[in-house]
């Protein structure tokens, strides 16, 4: 049987095809940066947004930037309400919890295998995202520390060498970054903010090698966090 008679009769040609390469398009890349967004708390929770909107600011046409909304409203990152207006959802209690119940299985997991990948190197670049997230706190930045807090995790749960959970912590963290605003939306909550003393023992930890440590001292960031969120979601 020739290759071609086999793919009429519903199998593959015995010879493997390779991808057809492809450059990324700028509705590629606006989907990356507005994912971004999301995942860093860049959007708040309720944010509309216009597609002109988001064409300006991205700085490209109507046409990649509702190809990008498009994308991101199929991910349920994004709602599409009345008249095609778009919004950034927010999340109730049950949502934020859910999401919180997979986090915590997760993301542990994933700082716990990156810490045998970690070199000097890499310790030294998240110690500096740190430095930078602690500075834009005291400062009250708040756009810079969610940005920081969303690198410094990523940072090291990319070192895990897992692309699947790691694909699959980017899709929860679209769901809660706009929610971490509500972090630092008081002046109370700036105040016992404990994102520094628990990143600062997941860097010790991992200066160790102690994987086990490095994922309690994550485990405890999230937890952290929800006992502040959590409250403000009801």
């Amino acid at each position: 049987m020739t290759d071609a008679t086999a793919a009429v009769a519903g199998r593959p040609p015995a010879a493997a095809f390779d991808p057809i390469p492809r450059a990324a398009t700028l509705g590629d890349e606006a989907s990356s940066r507005l994912r971004g967004a999301l995942m860093s708390g860049q959007l708040r929770p309720g944010e509309r947004l216009s597609l002109r909107g988001l064409a300006a600011a991205l700085g490209v046409s109507l046409t990649p930037a509702r190809e990008a909304m498009g994308r991101l409203v199929a991910e349920g990152a994004l709602v599409l309400g009345a008249h095609r207006s778009v919004w950034v959802p927010r999340l109730d209690t049950a949502a934020y919890d859910e999401c919180l119940q997979i986090r915590l299985a997760l993301e542990p997991l994933a700082a716990a295998r990156a810490t045998a990948h970690l070199d000097a190197s890499d310790l030294q670049a998240l110690q500096r995202l740190q430095d930078t997230l602690r500075a834009a706190h005291a400062r009250g930045d708040i756009r810079r520390v969610l940005e920081c807090n969303q690198a410094f995790h990523f940072a090291l749960y990319a070192k895990a060498g897992m692309p699947t959970l790691l694909q699959i912590l980017e899709s929860l963290w679209l769901r809660i970054g706009p929610t971490l605003n509500l972090l630092h939306e008081s002046a109370a909550a700036a105040q016992d903010w404990r994102g520094d003393t628990n990143h600062q023992a997941i860097l010790a930890a991992a200066a160790r090698g102690d994987a086990g440590a490095v994922a309690d001292a994550v485990r405890r960031d999230l937890l952290d966090g929800s006992a502040q969120l959590s409250p403000r979601l009801r």
